[in-house]
């Protein structure tokens, strides 16, 4: 079925999760004044007496799971045989529970117990009898054949699915390192498996530091997979998984919000975004990884989230953690992070939050743009492209909620809105044919009449990768980064900038489309941050409708070609002022209320689920007045306080080369055609004044002079260096040439 694994327990006892070289510095550990509570904790969970087991045998299967691991634990600790005689006398009887494998989710609470009976035969063996073993053995077979992974276990791809979670990577693997010696066949299977789809799966995604199932079953998937990454370790096998995995705990730090919260990324789930609570992460997710990788900025994460272990994640947090390793400040990161390929996203802050204090009226901005190469499916959504924007308040949102009967994951709402590009800050075109292309949906074992939105395409109808032949074969492609840069100081950068072409994202609708980011820190109180986005975008047929997507939780207010969206509810005070300045006659439309919040081609996909209006209720849509197979967007977002200063206008700059705009003294310039700039470039006068700054994307590599030419008829010109994209510059007033330098190797 899968290749023997080469790499095999160690043959000593313990080998699961501790090594005897470990013993000691966990006697040593467990006296330290941030783990003598855990340990008393962990050792309350025993009974002082059998006559206590009957009832832990009657009650829930955590009970008694925490009963022997308090056990065992205890017999390894202490060396008190009597310990270890009733870890195995429970463990014996425990195996023998009955489970109804239909239950949801009923694996997770198998799997637990799996690890339970395996520490047991591993830190306790010496106690173990032959008939003993021969039961255990017997009964961790028969419990993971109830596993939804199958015994073998050969069910769902490598990459998504309840599969990826704990099953394979924890609970049967442990089990099989645990009965190695008498019986190898679980762990070659789940080994086997392991080393030939899991890790080229993830070793594939890790090196981008951002997890593709989002922000709660992506950090719930990453403790499983550290889970793999701890055992093999203890077992003397340090990376198993590239040593890239450590980046992954960059992505929910970036991602917090100062109000406590975090920026969504595909199926976000309540509590996540109960109002007014600091969001917590699954315990062990800094833990294991800040623990494991030595990263202090992780267990200071950790120290924010979780002063307290919750009893679930209480044996682990006593084997892994280290209380001495140093924590280190977060405001030590660089504001901006580049979550590389295969994801190519970017995400742009101009401050960092304090502690687990909620401060809905802080002065730092967050920002996320997407490109998004690859498509996963299963609980990722249909979102390249998309971007958010937080300011004291949620502004530019991800919509829909993967809450309540009618938002969970086989729901109208979550199949036809929710992980739809409709609940993005994307762009639509619409094709009125597309559904002969892909009539139907087929995803968790149904299949779904699909529906036109004018969104991006499901990749493989719906259904994941198996595995990372079939992810890279081609149709779960959706984008590709053709820039990023940001600077010039790297750790306070003025700008961050990120361009991709998303062009496979869609369907044969769409024959080219590349969207450009620009954020800008401005670095001051009154207006402390830009977005500009720049769309250039052909569709096949100029008949197909294309519209430009911007969500909101409050009701926009439009004037003109500038929209107004503020966040004013719940103690907030954000605003976003918008302004359209490409296409020059565009028509711009508010959809949302009552009714209408989840609105796509005229139906409402409704969720009963309103505790959090985080959902949101609103969006605008941009359309070109007229018909055209190439269009181009350009807005500038300017972001500042609601009841604060007068956003200043957004004037467009352009000619037959470039298009961009003036605003708050910068000059940001696309090419109007996507290709690269190669040569000379004009930039005429600024008559107003008012500029100071010049940014020009989308420039070729190379070394670029740039000659100011100043009205008393004086000239000034310095070389730069262009690596990443694009080229920046202090400019003020002044006429100014761009014009790349030729060398010898030039034609």
């Amino acid at each position: 079925m899968w290749s023997k694994p080469k790499i095999t327990p160690p043959a000593e006892r313990p080998c699961l999760f501790l090594r005897a070289e470990n013993i000691e510095p966990l006697r040593k550990r467990l006296q330290h004044a941030d783990m003598q509570s855990m340990w008393e904790r962990m050792k309350a969970f025993a009974p002082q007496s059998e006559e206590a087991w009957l009832e832990l045998s009657m009650g829930g299967t955590l009970d008694i799971v925490y009963a022997i691991e308090s056990y065992a634990l205890q017999y390894l600790v202490m060396e008190d045989k009597q310990l270890g005689l009733s870890a195995k006398k429970l463990a014996l009887l425990a195996s023998k529970r009955s489970f109804n494998p239909n239950l949801q989710d009923i694996s997770r609470e198998i799997g637990r117990l799996m690890v339970a009976l395996a520490l047991v035969y591993d830190w306790c063996n010496a106690l173990l009898d032959k008939e003993e073993k021969l039961q255990l053995v017997s009964q961790l077979k028969r419990l993971a054949g109830l596993l939804e992974c199958g015994y073998p276990p050969v069910h769902e791809g490598a990459f998504v699915g309840h599969t990826s979670e704990w099953m394979l990577m924890r609970d049967m693997m442990a089990a099989g390192i645990a009965i190695y010696e008498d019986d190898p066949e679980m762990y070659d299977y789940a080994a086997g498996r392991f080393f030939e789809e899991f890790v080229p799966a993830r070793n594939f995604f890790y090196p981008s530091g951002w997890h593709h199932q989002g922000d709660n079953y992506g950090s719930y998937r990453y403790q499983a997979e550290l889970f793999a990454t701890w055992l093999f370790g203890r077992m003397g096998y340090k990376e198993v998984f590239d040593s890239t995995q450590e980046l992954i705990g960059y992505q929910w730090i970036y991602t917090r919000r100062p109000d406590g919260k975090l920026l969504r990324d595909g199926d976000a789930d309540n509590p996540l975004y109960a109002e007014n609570e600091y969001i917590q992460l699954f315990p062990l997710v800094y833990l294991m990884a800040g623990n494991y990788y030595n990263n202090g900025y992780f267990l200071q994460q950790q120290a924010i989230e979780h002063p307290c272990i919750p009893d679930l994640y209480l044996l682990f947090a006593l084997l892994f953690h280290n209380p001495g390793a140093e924590l280190k400040p977060l405001q030590e990161l660089p504001l901006t992070r580049y979550f590389a390929e295969p994801a190519g996203i970017m995400i742009a802050r101009t401050g960092w939050n304090e502690g687990a204090a909620i401060n809905k009226q802080s002065s730092a901005v967050v920002a996320e743009m997407k490109i998004g190469m690859y498509q996963y499916n299963n609980h990722q959504h249909l979102d390249a492209g998309a971007f958010q924007i937080y300011y004291k308040g949620y502004l530019a949102i991800d919509s829909g909620i993967y809450k309540g009967s009618s938002g969970k994951y086989q729901s109208p709402h979550n199949k036809y809105y929710f992980k739809r590009t409709i609940a993005h800050n994307a762009m639509l075109v619409y094709d009125p044919d597309e559904i002969k292309e892909q009539p139907y949906i087929l995803d968790g074992k149904l299949t779904w009449p699909n529906v036109i939105d004018g969104g991006q395409r499901w990749p493989g109808a719906g259904k994941p990768p198996q595995n990372l032949a079939e992810l890279l074969s081609g149709q779960y492609e959706r984008g590709k980064v053709l820039a990023h840069s940001y600077g010039p100081c790297k750790q306070e950068p003025d700008y961050s900038y990120l361009k991709g072409d998303l062009t496979k994202a869609y369907s044969k609708k769409v024959r080219n489309y590349t969207r450009s980011f620009v954020f800008i820190n401005l670095k001051q109180e009154k207006i402390p941050a830009l977005m500009i986005v720049f769309d250039a975008i052909e569709s096949a047929s100029k008949a197909f409708e294309k519209t430009w997507l911007l969500h909101s939780v409050e009701q926009p207010k439009v004037t003109g070609k500038r929209s107004v969206i503020a966040r004013t509810e719940e103690g907030y005070n954000g605003e976003l002022v918008v302004d359209t300045l490409l296409p020059k006659k565009a028509v711009i439309t508010t959809v949302g209320g009552d009714g209408r919040q989840f609105e796509s081609r005229g139906v409402n996909y409704a969720n009963d689920y309103s505790a959090t209006i985080e959902q949101g209720s609103w969006r605008i849509e941009v359309k070109p007045e007229a018909a055209a197979e190439r269009d181009i967007f350009l807005h500038a977002m300017q972001i500042k306080d609601h009841d604060g200063t007068e956003a200043a206008a957004a004037v467009l700059a352009e000619d037959e080369k470039t298009a961009g705009v003036l605003v708050q003294g910068w000059l940001v310039l696309f090419s109007r055609s996507g290709l690269l700039f190669e040569d000379k470039l004009f930039i005429a006068a600024d008559h107003t004044s008012t500029r100071t700054n010049v940014l020009i994307a989308d420039i070729a590599c190379g070394t670029w002079l740039v000659c100011r030419k100043f009205p008393d008829g004086q000239q000034s010109c310095q070389p730069f260096e262009v690596t990443e994209g694009v080229l920046r510059a202090e400019i003020g007033a002044e006429e100014v040439i761009v014009e790349r330098m030729r060398t010898d190797g030039d034609k």
